[in-house]
């Protein structure tokens, strides 16, 4: 049994390695013929052209992975089908969910692989690649994007304006700190005339602290430069102009939290949160939705049908996919059900073809 399982092991996953290297090259080529027009047109130079498209590589591969795991089951399946291996094997007393097992963890591989993808090198590969489509080729941002002028900002009982915050020397200009109580009374007021980050906190230069008592007094204490424990991290304010896709699971999470502190909604955020976890999964449901199809003709239905097949279902759960998540995103239907019901419908879906499938 071990020389079976490694035996469909191998077609398996050469097979999905010849379909992603296909797809992603595919995708490449056609991408770089929509866009070398624009690239050329803003004056970037080829090698930063191939330098965005190898950043856009890694995200690639991470969508294009679940039709590949789904193509490959269907294209390896049905060659073994009309080479009369499954009715041999059958023959000889191997069941189909033992023929299913070895691709169903390879698949469940492949799901885990590109979760890591995902929160190791796709959120700098992506933030590298949208950096040089919006700045160098549609100017949609300037350089000055690192620059950010009146920024109001809440953590629990802390409220902190920046006049001006410079992102990339992590430098401020204008700093007003306020301390609430518990009846939202003002108990304590900072300024300063400008911040730099040291490594460890922020030093605070030419600036007053202002300590409100109880008996209405007014105490007022004047420094030249002082350390001073903010509520915000310079991670934050780069944070906060990101996409879900250039941010870790970590990273992602943490921010959601970081907008409940400071009041805001991040309904989107949460939908984007879940669906990092949910959409790996994918590569496991599209091995469970293409066994069924590829079992159930005994004789195979060749290559052609193999990859229309696996395309036409992919483009089906991306069209319920993006559904779903335009739910969440208005908030009909609660975060985590958004990102998880297209899985639970399709692993269904996956089990309810088993059922059907003569074995």
């Amino acid at each position: 049994m071990k020389i079976i399982s490694r035996y469909i092991l191998n077609e398996f996953s050469r097979i999905a390695i010849y379909t992603l290297t296909g797809f992603v090259l595919v995708f490449l080529v056609v991408d770089f013929l929509e866009k070398i027009d624009n690239f050329l047109a803003a004056g970037v130079p080829l090698t930063r052209a191939g330098y965005y498209f190898l950043m856009l590589t890694p995200s690639v591969i991470f969508h294009l992975t679940p039709v590949a795991v789904l193509v490959a089951v269907l294209i390896a399946l049905g060659l073994l089908a009309r080479n009369s291996e499954i009715i041999a094997l059958k023959a000889g007393g191997v069941s189909l969910f033992r023929l299913a097992v070895p691709i169903v963890l390879a698949a469940t591989l492949s799901s885990a692989l590109i979760f890591v993808l995902s929160n190791t090198i796709i959120p700098f590969s992506s933030a590298e690649a949208n950096t040089i489509w919006e700045i160098e080729v549609e100017k949609r941002r300037e350089a000055s994007a690192d620059i950010h002028r009146d920024v109001w900002l809440r953590s629990g009982g802390t409220v902190l304006n920046l006049g001006l915050y410079n992102e990339k020397t992590r430098a401020i200009e204008r700093i007003s700190l306020y301390r609430l109580d518990e009846k939202f009374q003002l108990i304590e007021r900072i300024e300063a005339e400008s911040a730099q980050w040291i490594g460890d906190g922020w030093e605070l230069r030419d600036g007053l602290v202002k300590t409100y008592l109880a008996d209405d007094r007014l105490k007022v204490r004047h420094f030249e430069k002082e350390s001073f424990d903010l509520p915000e991290l310079p991670r934050t304010f780069a944070v906060s102009r990101r996409s879900a896709e250039e941010m870790s699971f970590g990273e992602l999470a943490a921010w959601v939290r970081q907008m409940e502190a400071e009041g805001y909604d991040p309904l989107r955020y949460e939908v984007d949160l879940h669906m990092k976890l949910s959409f790996p999964f994918i590569c496991t449901i599209m091995a469970l939705i293409g066994l069924p199809i590829a079992f159930w003709k005994e004789r195979g239905g060749g290559i052609a049908l193999g990859i229309g097949v696996g395309i036409g279902l992919s483009f089906v759960y991306l069209v319920f996919l993006g559904l779903s998540r335009s739910l969440g995103y208005s908030g009909l239907v609660p975060a985590v059900v958004a990102a998880w019901m297209p899985n639970l419908i399709f692993t269904l879906l996956g089990l309810l073809l088993f059922t059907h499938v003569r074995q």
